[in-house]
């Protein structure tokens, strides 16, 4: 029985190829998940920061008045301007009339000191 040397060396080249490939293989889809599932969690987790923001936004602007709510302000406000402006006139009015009582209180002290002076 004589082993030809030859074909022996032909079959281990064969099968060291054979497992290279094989482990590279293998090194490409171990490592390609792993890079996957790193890139899936990193963007999920992203998707969840903007899904909490968006949330947050979300509750914010309902929180803010409507179109309706900032005109009945401004009705409101324009109300109180003219009450205000009848308070001021009640106001000069009040302080001519308190002008007038002082002159004429002022007459009355005057007239009653000159009389016991004569």
């Amino acid at each position: 029985m004589t082993v030809d040397v030859s074909l022996l060396n032909q079959i281990a080249g064969v099968l060291g190829f054979c497992i290279a490939v094989a482990s590279m293989v293998f090194t490409f889809f171990a490592t390609r998940s792993k890079a996957t599932d790193e890139r899936f969690k990193t963007g999920s987790d992203r998707m969840d920061r903007h899904e909490l923001r968006l949330q947050t936004l979300e509750q914010t602007v309902q929180g803010l008045p409507g179109r309706d709510d900032i005109h009945g302000i401004e009705i409101h406000v324009e109300r109180l301007a003219g009450e205000m402006t009848r308070v001021a006139a009640v106001m000069e009015a009040q302080t001519k009339l308190m002008e007038r009582l002082e002159r004429v209180v002022t007459r009355h002290e005057d007239h009653l000191l000159k009389g016991n002076q004569r």
